[in-house]
């Protein structure tokens, strides 16, 4: 079965090759949409545009896309534009919760037939001052992800208290990710079992 990651996200190919899915990349063409009425409905109309873009360039299989967008208090965060924007943001999440949605979206190319939906996590950021904040930025990694940076390494010592899926926290919630694919009648676990056995 073949199945494509409408995503140029490096981990997100990383946490399906984890799984044992087999799976092509194809980047999506689409903009990003920026504003939304909620940070769930921005992350699925996300994710519907960019795997509908990538699914009406094949003629079978399943594209995948998700967008992963950030909330903090009323606001809606997506990736930083730049490296003062990421330091602003930061300061910004210091001592507060974090709301993180991951929108998904998959597309059966050869019936049409779409499944769409999201997953919401939340974390606690310890509180961190102005020097910490300096330091931490310089061992975060890259700031190319909602929201700014990753809850891996470093981040482990200030993103904190989990509630929700952690793979949702990276990207990509797999647990989700399976139940959507039974929804189109798809069972994961056959498709690994029969792809280890090829």
């Amino acid at each position: 079965m073949d199945i494509i990651l409408a995503s140029a996200s490096k981990r997100r190919s990383l946490i399906l090759s984890s799984c044992g899915i087999k799976h092509k990349v194809i980047k999506s063409r689409i903009p990003e949409l920026t504003s939304g009425k909620s940070p769930s409905f921005l992350s699925m109309q996300n994710a519907f545009l960019k795997a509908m873009d990538v699914s009406s360039r094949l003629k079978k299989g399943y594209a995948i896309a998700a967008d992963t967008v950030v909330k903090i208090g009323k606001k809606i965060i997506g990736k930083p534009r730049d490296e003062g924007r990421a330091k602003r943001l930061l300061k910004e999440m210091s001592g507060k919760t974090v709301y993180v949605y991951t929108g998904l979206c998959i597309v059966d190319v050869k019936t049409k037939k779409l499944v769409k939906d999201y997953e919401c996590s939340i974390i606690k950021v310890r509180r961190i001052n102005d020097r910490e904040i300096s330091r931490y930025f310089k061992l975060l990694g890259p700031y190319d992800k909602a929201g700014g940076f990753s809850i891996e390494g470093v981040g482990s010592f200030i993103f904190d208290n989990i509630k929700g899926s952690y793979f949702n926290i990276l990207g990509l919630p797999t647990a989700k990710l399976k139940e959507m694919f039974e929804r189109l009648g798809v069972d994961l676990l056959d498709v690994i079992t029969s792809e280890t056995q090829l």
